[in-house]
């Protein structure tokens, strides 16, 4: 029995309370009863009690002492060789407290027989066979149908025993050695080979294709993982020889749409490569037969057969089973995935000082960079981009390495309020500076399949693991949890990989690079990264058409409410009455966003559920809502209230005045410093302003405060002015 195991049913017993004195409450001076568990029978323990009047006693087994004096007693214990086994006890020390002369204290030691582990390696079967290897031991047995290593054993002799098996591709393996006896010892790790040949060269052979598969990122050797339409793919076909051998034939490979051929291609062998394989191995490019096929050739309908050996240049003892499929060329599955549209936001923190305010570096330029990672990994055809005007924050927190100011998911969500007010169907993915080079490099929303789409996520302009950031957070976007790895909060229960790796190979199409089963899934924190087929799939189902809709409905007059709820309180900004499409909330929950007419009337009332910040590190949930509301309905409002929890938030409409020289709506804009523009106003009457080109609609800014200076070359600009509740439009040159 491991120590796991043992330690797991001596904690039973002693919650249970079997490990405690049971009598009566005994004499009226104090005992302490020792209960020792774990040795064979009739083996002596090495245990020392100490405590106060010179108190010192030894103990070789369970015992009750008498007749003590009220204290602390100290229990230590020392391991135990039995034969030519070790125990070891926990604890190795412990202080028990007798707090009265006639009261009673109970301590226990357990002994584990420390244990090992067995690696047990096995050669010479590709990633394609299954080993037929068996351990037993002690108390043992396991089957091992690859390399492994078995931990916990008890220490002892333990037998590894190997038969024949057919390889990956069907050719017979003969296992070597047959059995071997290991000594497994205490607190080391024993090791075990087994190697696997085919049958030798004896002049004859026999080549055959046992499988081929197409992939654009990540595949399966079955080849299930489903092509997008347009993109670049890699075909690799594996062929196998029936023993060992120094054939290196050429392979034809045909495509077809449908049954209908409209193309071949002959593979010359790998450049490496120095005989054909006996068994199917994924773990290199040189193992198989490899060509690259660009996306014009991947449309739905495409299928594909190969034939090694087309003109038997080969002398073989079987020609008959050089092609496969045996029955037909193999329909692969193509599916047609939508252009990803995506709006790139430099963003610009106000809390940095203007003379040090630098916006975040994504340019026309560069901004394929910042999507090199989604575009080698993620199941897209492709991405479309656009540059948003530079956008200057409302908040003077800036970015911080472990988010403890909640900056991030501040900005996040005036990146979201940006894309709703901008009534976009488009991806918002802002990107901004920081000033340290460890720590939060992104935050996104997750979007729910089930609910819509929530787009928007928030990088740093680090090059190039920036692109590492933006296929990460695009992924949580695309409704992808964290996979088990690194140590993420809101980790996907579904993930198939306890260790949060891809579990599958994957291949860099554009480089032909090769990426292990071993590495982590970009959805994890661990590096190095790349896509395993969980993460492939479910980003491919909830891009396929029809995806759930970004932004739709009618443009209507609505309420722009938005806020956060951080550490329970909720947080109210001030709303805006503009033209937009709805986005109300996904889900009912339990906060409710209410507006109220001055004499108490409901104008409108939704249920809620803030949304959650995946990779923010802090408590802190946003909302943004475009609630449906006419002009008539706007000007009855005059209380904005956010309740749940326990907790409100309301917003009254501003008083007017407060501020002499200032007069209550209007707003001065003058040029300063050549692109710069300063904006004063009375942040009494309107607590904010949000900026906006006045030909594209963008948002420059969300002001507050009653100053702010942002880059802007234009001579106009369209300025919503907020009393808190309502807002109204002023249209204003730009004075010099």
């Amino acid at each position: 029995m491991s120590f796991a195991v043992r330690l797991r049913m001596v904690c039973l017993l002693l919650l249970a309370g079997l490990a405690c004195d049971g009598g009566p409450s005994g004499p009226s001076s104090g005992t302490l009863t020792l209960t020792v568990l774990g040795l064979p029978t009739g083996s002596t323990a090495a245990i020392s009690i100490t405590g106060p009047n010179g108190f010192s006693q030894q103990a070789s087994a369970t015992q009750t002492f008498t007749q003590l004096t009220p204290g602390n007693y100290t229990v230590s214990a020392s391991n135990v060789m039995i034969g030519a086994a070790q125990y070891f006890p926990s604890p190795t020390s412990q202080i028990v407290a007798l707090t009265s002369s006639s009261g009673q204290a109970n301590a226990s030691v357990f002994y584990s027989q420390a244990t090992g582990n067995l690696a047990v390696t096995i050669t010479g079967l590709g990633t394609g066979g299954t080993a037929a290897v068996s351990v037993t031991g002690p108390g043992y047995s396991q089957d091992v149908p690859a390399t492994t290593t078995l931990a916990g054993l008890d220490p002892g002799s333990y037998t590894v025993t190997a038969r024949d098996t057919v390889a990956g591709g069907g050719t017979p393996h003969t296992a070597s050695p047959n059995s071997q006896t290991i000594a497994v010892v205490a607190n080391a790790t024993a090791n075990a080979s087994v190697s696997y040949a085919p049958p030798p060269a004896d002049g004859n052979v026999n080549l055959r294709v046992a499988g081929l598969y197409l992939t654009q990122s990540t595949q399966t050797f079955a080849g299930s993982v489903p092509l997008v339409k347009d993109r670049n793919g890699y075909l690799r076909v594996f062929v196998v020889a029936d023993r060992v051998n120094t054939a290196l034939p050429v392979v034809k490979v045909r495509y077809f749409s449908g049954v209908v051929p409209v193309d071949s291609v002959t593979i010359l062998p790998p450049p490496l490569a120095t005989s054909t394989p006996t068994a199917v191995d994924e773990s290199s490019l040189s193992y198989s037969w490899n060509v690259a096929v660009p996306g014009s050739r991947i449309q739905p309908g495409l299928a594909v057969s190969a034939e090694v050996n087309p003109t038997g240049a080969v002398v073989e003892t079987d020609p008959s089973d050089n092609t496969y499929p045996a029955l037909g060329p193999a329909a692969l599955d193509v599916r047609t995935v939508p252009m990803v549209n995506l709006t790139f936001v430099p963003v610009l923190q106000k809390g940095i000082p203007l003379n040090r305010r630098l916006r975040g570096n994504v340019t026309d330029a560069n901004k394929d960079q910042f999507l090199e990672t989604t575009r080698k990994m993620h199941p897209i055809a492709g991405v479309n981009t656009i540059i948003h005007a530079d956008y200057t924050t409302s908040t003077t927190d800036t970015l911080q390495r472990l988010n403890g100011n909640n900056a991030w998911t501040t900005i996040l969500r005036e990146i979201d309020l940006l894309r709703i007010a901008e009534q976009s169907s488009r991806y918002y993915y802002g990107v901004a500076k920081v000033s340290y080079t460890s720590g939060v490099a992104g935050v996104a929303y997750v979007s729910d399949p089930a609910l819509g789409s929530r787009p928007a996520a928030l990088g740093w302009d680090y090059l190039p693991s920036g692109s590492l950031v933006a296929a990460h957070e695009l992924g949580h976007n695309w409704a992808r949890n964290h996979a088990p790895c690194g140590g993420p909060t809101g980790i996907d229960p579904q993930y198939p990989e306890p260790d949060g790796s891809t579990g599958t190979y994957g291949l860099d199409v554009a480089t032909q690079t090769l990426e292990p089963p071993t590495v982590s899934d970009i959805m994890g924190y661990c590096d190095p990264k790349w896509i395993g087929e969980y993460t492939y799939r479910g980003v491919m189902n909830y891009l396929l058409s029809p995806s759930p809709p970004i932004m739709n409905g009618v443009v209507q007059p609505t309420l722009l409410i938005w806020g956060y709820v951080r550490n329970g309180e909720p947080v109210l900004e001030p709303a805006f009455h503009l033209n937009t499409r709805p986005s109300l909330p996904q889900r009912a929950g339990s906060y409710t966003v209410s507006g109220y007419a001055a004499d108490g009337s409901t104008v409108f009332n939704y249920s809620f559920s803030p949304t959650e910040v995946a990779d923010g590190l802090q408590d802190q949930q946003n909302f943004v809502f475009a609630v449906p509301l006419s002009g008539a309905g706007a000007a009855r409002l005059a209380t904005i209230q956010v309740a749940g929890q326990g907790r409100t938030a309301t917003v009254h409409a501003a008083a007017t005045g407060g501020q002499p020289g200032l007069p209550a709506d209007q707003v001065e804009v003058r040029r300063v410093q050549g692109h710069r523009v300063r904006l004063r106003w009375n942040s009494v009457a309107h607590p904010m302003v949000m900026v906006r080109d006045p030909e594209t609609g963008e948002i420059l800014s969300l002001a507050r405060g009653g100053e702010a200076e942002l880059p802007t070359s234009k001579g106009r600009l369209d300025l919503l002015i907020s009393d808190g509740v309502r807002s109204r439009l002023v249209r204003t040159q730009v004075a010099r």
